[in-house]
């Protein structure tokens, strides 16, 4: 059986900084799609210099902000402010697929690269722009012209209040939450998209809101004042236990959760506690919630004298869920995700060899891309120009000279 890209052939210009947009056509370029990275002259997109960052000894940098983001992507610096700029992009536009864009409200427009231009180019584009709270143009809410990064939405969206302990502040628990989730439901969309784009051969708009998909993350939170009007809380668990995360004996941490009286059963043989299966304040699990202070202290009692391992250890062999609290040290040394190919060995030009997360794509019938590291600034501009759009030695002396283009080779150091 002859096995293939999934998203091969397929051409996505990415417009695109910071997470969100990134994450997404990362996606994309994972699956075989070929990706066209805009990045302005002279610095590129702002990531390129988020830390951590590693330098080799000509001076050249890498930073790992850049690089979780980017891999299997082309580099293009274009300067779309300048007319001669606009051009190349509507060029480009012609023959592509897809446009991932996720910059400040209103600039596209104030460009006039916007999706209402860029349709008449191409009417089977599939154009995914996203934004903190949309932009949809006959529906965009009172937020839409707000600007917004990830904490801000985190907080807005409800997420910020459900971490941490109750009796401590809300806490941004999770760096770029909003955004990688925005990313992961934004492919959803394009998929969607192109599905639809094979039945009708027409392209569309596709409205990727931050703060929309934040909430409907939290729908369970929404889901329990709608039926309550009690407000969810961080460090606190209502419908269930024993549930939640505990301290061992090693000062480890393990989470675990009885989600059904099943369950609970294997884990009162677990505790050697067979005595709790049918007493009337744990046998269900409707009890077991009404009783948390009753439950929750003999649990706590239990674990805190084993170590981390060893809890896990008896649970497993019982059937009981938990796993421990896994550092990125413990991510790297895991057998399982070794095993699963979920840690794919990296050569950047210049940080040198480097383990990241792969892409969770496992489809039995479609072939792993091969894992190249982000492009170096402007690496692709004349191979682009080139092969995409067919332009001339000549022409391309000529961007040089208006610095509508700029190439790897333009920069005294690799960025």
């Amino acid at each position: 059986m002859t096995k293939y890209y999934p998203l091969k052939g397929v051409k996505v210009i990415a417009l695109e900084q910071y997470i969100s947009g990134p994450y997404c056509s990362m996606w994309l370029a994972d699956a075989g799609a070929e990706v066209i990275k805009i990045e302005r002259p002279d610095t590129g997109e702002p990531r390129r210099n988020y830390m951590p960052v590693i330098k080799d000894e000509d001076g050249n940098e890498a930073y790992g902000g850049f690089i979780s983001y980017n891999r299997n992507k082309q580099s293009l610096v274009l300067d779309v402010k300048t007319e001669e700029g606009k051009k190349i992009y509507k060029e480009l536009i012609k023959v592509a697929d897809i446009v991932i864009e996720n910059m400040k409200p209103g600039t596209v427009e104030k460009l006039g690269i916007d999706y209402e231009v860029l349709k008449e180019i191409n009417p089977k584009l599939i154009y995914a722009a996203i934004s903190g709270f949309g932009r949809d143009k006959d529906n965009p809410g009172v937020y839409s012209d707000r600007p917004a990064f990830d904490p801000v939405i985190q907080a807005m969206g409800g997420i910020m209040h459900l971490i941490g302990e109750a009796h401590n502040p809300p806490m941004w628990g999770f760096y770029g939450l909003a955004d990688l989730y925005t990313g992961t439901v934004t492919v959803n969309q394009i998929l969607l998209a192109l599905f639809m784009r094979e039945r009708t051969g027409e392209g569309q708009f596709i409205d990727s809101s931050m703060y929309d998909n934040m909430v409907s993350l939290n729908e369970r939170a929404i889901m329990l004042y709608s039926f309550t009007g009690e407000v969810a809380m961080r460090g606190k668990e209502n419908f269930q236990a024993p549930a939640g995360v505990y301290r061992t004996a090693d000062d480890g941490y393990v989470a675990l959760i009885v989600a059904n009286d099943m369950i609970w059963k294997r884990f009162c043989v677990a505790i050697n506690r067979e005595d709790l299966i049918d007493n009337p304040k744990t046998k269900t699990g409707t009890a077991r919630a009404a009783n948390k202070d009753f439950l929750n202290p003999l649990v706590e009692n239990w674990i805190i004298g084993r170590t981390r391992d060893e809890i896990v250890s008896i649970f497993n062999n019982q059937g009981v869920p938990v796993g421990p609290i896994q550092t990125s040290e413990d991510l790297i040394n895991c057998p399982q995700l070794k095993t699963r190919n979920m840690l794919i060995d990296v050569k950047d030009p210049v940080a040198g060899n480097l383990v990241l997360a792969r892409t969770p794509l496992s489809l039995s019938k479609a072939e792993s891309v091969p894992t190249n590291s982000a492009p170096r600034l402007g690496e692709h501009t004349e191979k682009i120009l080139r092969d995409v759009l067919k332009y001339d030695d000549e022409k391309i002396s000529d961007l040089y000279k208006n610095k509508v283009i700029q190439s790897q080779k333009t920069f005294t150091t690799t960025k």
